[in-house]
């Protein structure tokens, strides 16, 4: 890994010696750095080379935030050819692997080639109007339709591989991935899935009927979504990165995409993050 991104979210000021100090360390390993925009302000570097999502190629990208900013970061890039390490600045931070206090330590570990690989699969998720294909998503956590605006139901038809699933009333529908399995989709009820699992979680969101319960399928499989209410507002939000608003007799197409790398520590288990992140066995991890 020679060519290193380094990419983060807003408002981590009180974290500049922590940058300072990766990319000091990098500098002494002999990588070619390359730095988001908003990184080089926060380090006041004037001269740089800059790191572009979906722009620029490197090996590996060093995402110091929360979930939010590795989701902001999969959602922009087309083709991904590297791998990630998530150093958490965020709060729960089921993608970010460490805190910054063990930053010094894991990088070294890392480019000594002591860590493991982590596949996640996103979605590809293709909106069609009018029998025109007219916008396309990769979602590494989910895709969500929802009622933007009254607190009115809306009917969404859904298929999977052309077969009818439901006519969902509800106020909206979750499309997720494993990974996204402890996001938006465990907060409306869905199922933890593990990671690794080949599978597609599929949502309604408070359901008007109360048999309308989540399902998990294959991820060979293609969800079909036909948007059936004429509503102002009815948006189709990716990852809570991205948003668009749809229209009556829409067509949302969502399958399998590429996957994600993301660097692990030997040491670690998704089990252990799950006890950790949910309190589970434990005292519950204050928030605010």
């Amino acid at each position: 890994m020679k060519r290193i991104g380094i990419a983060s979210r807003l408002n981590l000021e009180k974290h500049e010696k922590t940058f300072h100090s990766v990319v000091r360390y990098l500098k002494k390993e002999g990588k070619d750095i390359y730095l988001e925009g908003r990184v080089a302000t926060l380090m006041g570097i004037k001269k740089y080379k800059e790191f572009i999502p979906g722009k620029t190629e490197v090996d590996l990208v060093l995402v110091m935030g929360g979930d939010g900013t590795i989701l902001r970061i999969t959602s922009q890039m087309k083709d991904i050819n590297c791998k990630f390490f998530g150093i958490n600045m965020g709060h729960l931070g089921f993608l970010s692997e460490i805190p910054p206090v063990q930053v010094g330590k894991t990088l070294g570990r890392i480019f000594a080639g002591h860590y493991t690989i982590d596949r996640r699969t996103m979605l590809q998720v293709d909106l069609e109007r009018g029998k025109k294909k007219i916008k396309r998503f990769h979602a590494l956590n989910e895709a969500s339709i929802t009622q933007g605006t009254l607190s009115r139901l809306i009917t969404l038809k859904t298929k999977v591989d052309g077969k009818k699933l439901a006519n969902y009333r509800s106020d909206g529908l979750i499309i997720a991935t494993p990974t996204g399995s402890t996001a938006y989709n465990l907060s409306a009820g869905g199922p933890i899935v593990y990671p690794s699992v080949k599978a597609i979680i599929i949502t309604p969101i408070c359901p008007h009927s109360f048999n309308q319960k989540p399902i998990v399928i294959p991820d060979n499989k293609k969800v079909t979504v036909l948007v059936a209410s004429d509503y102002e507002k009815i948006n189709l939000t990716i990852d809570g990165q991205q948003s668009l608003i749809v229209k009556n007799e829409d067509i949302i197409n969502v399958q399998r995409g590429a996957s994600v790398e993301f660097i692990r520590l030997p040491k670690e288990s998704y089990f252990q993050t799950l006890r950790q992140k949910l309190g589970w066995g434990g005292k519950v991890e204050k928030l605010y």
